[in-house]
């Protein structure tokens, strides 16, 4: 039986899941691109390296590129 705690795979907390808190202000924004593509509006660079980025990558990636973003936050997959 799974802790309740802990969740299971569709839970907040599982394994892949990425978090950040924002003001309703930047929510209302920032869900302006919720749905566009990691390769749409390629107009950004990744803050770590440099590489182009998606407008998506920049408001829900944290401005990481994927390959930055999943060694920031995944460092264990």
């Amino acid at each position: 039986m799974e802790n309740e705690n802990q969740g299971g795979e569709n839970s907040l907390w599982a394994k892949g899941s990425f978090f950040q808190s924002m003001s309703k202000e930047d929510m209302d924004k920032k869900m302006k691109t919720f749905h566009k593509k990691h390769d749409e509006d390629m107009n950004f660079k990744c803050r770590k390296c440099g590489k182009k980025i998606s407008v998506h990558n920049k408001d829900w990636h944290d401005g990481l590129c994927d390959d930055c973003f999943n060694k920031m936050y995944f460092k264990e997959e």
